[in-house]
């Protein structure tokens, strides 16, 4: 038996992508993003406080302590 392909193109031709593209505007002010998209100071002063936290390292999948 024949899989359907996960991933299909969109039904857009390359024309109608690129238009798309042409039409998008050159900034987004977005009120609830922390800092300026568009301020590559700024990003880097936001993320330079990030901690990087692998799988099994977030506090809710850690194994808990039962009660006595």
């Amino acid at each position: 038996m024949k899989r359907e392909p996960i991933y299909k193109m969109p039904p857009f031709s390359p024309e109608q992508i690129e238009a798309m593209i042409t039409a998008a505007p050159e900034h987004v002010d977005d009120p609830d993003c922390p800092y300026d998209t568009d301020d590559p100071v700024a990003f880097e002063a936001y993320w330079s406080k990030a901690k990087m936290i692998l799988p099994g390292q977030h506090e809710f999948q850690k194994k808990r302590k039962q009660r006595p």
